[in-house]
């Protein structure tokens, strides 16, 4: 079996997706809805933590400033003296004057120079780290630039027309200002980045309009999201299934637009067995393999839903069935008898039975490729008119495209918003190697405007059973709904039972 699954992921190449920029745009905005909180926790973070960080480790900054005439003996402008100046100082002649002047080693600063264009005006600024400094040092300049310059330029005269005095930090809260707004601006794009990855990554199937560009299936209808919130009490009257007396009129009719479109292609082809599985776990399709059976059997059929599922066996969890029974294993090992193993569920005007999966078991999986199994799906052909297997998902394992061998037809779940177009396809392509007759897919979980109208008057939660281990993710299965309004035939007829 394992080596069929590796087998068929061999043959199957993986198409190029076409960016749909409309789909993407759609996704863009849904993104925006789920993640905006992040896009801000990050944006007030980063701006938090660079403000702290600035204001903790700022150092100040102080410019002490004058503005000077300059009259030089040779005709020099200020120009020519701001082009000179740096010579001056790179030479080391002036800072070590300075230096000697204020009975220091080294010049405690930086000094700088600036001509007004078209003046005799030189801007000097000094700047260090203590204010005091940066002011005596600013004097100092003043009193022996002539004197060092007129070794260069000759006799030059500064005339002193206004200067800052004891300099302030007045750049401080400019700086501080700033580091909170830069940090906000990465929080922002940090969260932008995470939101286009997410969005990337997400590419999933949101329209049956992308399903039928994609695959060439049969819509067999759609069942709209039901929006459900877990409740500390579970009961029945919780449950997702069509035995349950409080289930929404919409889903009821979803579920009986999709009886009529299987019926109808199974009893044109004269099939019995019908294999329902999906591409990844949480797709609903034990809920809906569950409530396709009853909906059969309240027509008056001789319905057997078996759940082939061994790994993350879910059928018990969807009928409310609490207590336990010999599983489908069980039965392939020829522990107990066929008859013996499977449960009665009492529905009105049929016949249902339900052969659970029984414990966890990943090594039981291995005997649906035995010719137990084989006689197991004829053996309950014989007694049933319909036969469901609730399997595995077909692009996750090969447990599907192994049991198709021994069924008639398949059934495709696809949920809203939860799987990528590339596992459908991959899932559909292992199930079609088999060369099962695939009738067609289910759109479960629709979003979609025209049936957001559909639901319940109150709200249900549902436990979370079992899990694939290190195959997949835990499904939540009894937490997909389906449900769609009218009831009516391929032709646009209305159905009334």
């Amino acid at each position: 079996m394992e080596d069929y699954r590796e087998m068929s992921g061999k043959e199957s190449r993986e198409a190029p997706e076409k960016i749909d920029l409309t789909s993407l745009l759609v996704d863009f905005c849904q993104g925006v809805r789920k993640l905006w909180w992040l896009i801000v926790v990050l944006t007030v973070f980063f701006a938090v933590k660079n403000y702290f960080t600035t204001t903790t480790t700022y150092v100040s900054q102080y410019v002490a400033s004058a503005t000077v005439s300059v009259n030089s003996t040779t005709g020099s402008s200020a120009q020519d003296m701001a082009q000179i100046f740096p010579y001056i100082l790179t030479s080391g002649v002036l800072e070590d004057v300075v230096a000697e002047d204020l009975g220091v080693n080294a010049l405690p600063g930086t000094i700088s120079a600036e001509a007004d264009e078209g003046t005799n005006l030189l801007t000097i600024s000094v700047t260090a780290d203590d204010p005091q400094v940066a002011y005596n040092t600013l004097v100092s300049v003043l009193d022996n630039y002539p004197q060092v310059a007129e070794f260069v330029v000759g006799k030059t005269q500064l005339t002193v027309l206004d200067e800052t005095g004891i300099p302030s930090d007045t750049k401080r809260s400019e700086v501080i200002r700033g580091s909170y707004k830069r940090g906000a601006l990465k929080g922002a794009l940090i969260g932008c980045v995470i939101l286009v990855l997410y969005v990337l990554q997400r590419r999933t199937v949101k329209s049956k309009k992308e399903l039928k560009k994609q695959l060439n299936l049969m819509d067999c209808g759609s069942v709209p999201y039901i929006r459900v919130k877990k409740r500390k009490k579970e009961t029945f009257h919780n449950t997702l299934s069509l035995l349950n007396e409080r289930i929404s009129q919409g889903y009821v009719e979803a579920i009986r637009k999709i009886r009529i479109k299987v019926m109808r292609d199974m009893e044109e082809n004269g099939f019995q067995s019908l294999l329902i599985t999906s591409s990844i776990p949480g797709e609903g399709k034990t809920t809906l393999a569950a409530n396709l059976a009853i909906s059969i059997a309240k027509q008056g059929k001789k319905v057997i839903l078996v759940d082939c599922d061994m790994r993350n066996p879910s059928v018990a969890g969807v009928m409310n069935e609490q207590e336990k029974h010999p599983g489908l294993g069980a039965v392939l090992k020829k522990e107990v008898a066929i008859k013996d193993a499977m449960v009665n569920v009492e529905v009105q005007n049929g016949s249902l039975k339900v052969l659970y999966g029984g414990e966890n078991d990943e090594g039981n999986t291995k005997l649906l490729s035995s010719k137990s199994m084989r006689a197991l799906v004829q053996a309950l052909i014989k007694q049933a008119d319909v036969v469901i297997f609730d399997t595995a998902p077909s692009g996750l394992l090969a447990d599907a495209p192994v049991l198709a061998r021994y069924v008639d037809a398949a059934l495709y779940v696809v949920r809203y918003d939860h799987t990528k177009m590339r596992q459908i396809r991959e899932g559909v392509q292992a199930l079609a190697m088999s060369g099962i007759h695939i009738i067609g897919y289910v759109f479960n979980s629709d979003s979609s405007s025209r049936s957001r109208g559909y639901g319940y008057g109150y709200s249900y939660g549902y436990k979370r059973y079992g899990g694939y281990g290190r195959y997949g993710s835990r499904s939540h299965y009894g937490n997909y709904t389906d449900a769609e309004k009218g009831t009516q035939d391929q032709d646009g007829r209305v159905i009334k039972e």
